[in-house]
């Protein structure tokens, strides 16, 4: 798996937490599940950075899940 996650010594790099949060549709189980990168879709680390809420429908049951991105890599705050 590819990563979009770019060190910040690039000039205009993106970091993951700066990304849009997808469609919950285009989510991985492992993303709505917290253990992915929202962004990337690399395996998260502790010190990941909360994006939001994701809603998924299950037949008539709504089921809503924490999604995280990468956390910065230079060390500064979200």
């Amino acid at each position: 798996m590819t990563s979009r996650h770019a060190p910040p010594t690039s000039p205009g790099a993106t970091r993951c937490q700066d990304v849009p949060v997808p469609a919950t549709s285009r989510l991985s189980t492992e993303q709505l599940h917290g253990r992915a990168c929202v962004a990337c879709g690399e395996p998260l680390p502790a010190a990941r950075v909360h994006r939001g809420v994701a809603l998924v429908h299950d037949g008539g049951y709504a089921l809503d899940f924490d999604v995280y991105s990468c956390p910065p890599s230079d060390g500064g705050a979200a």
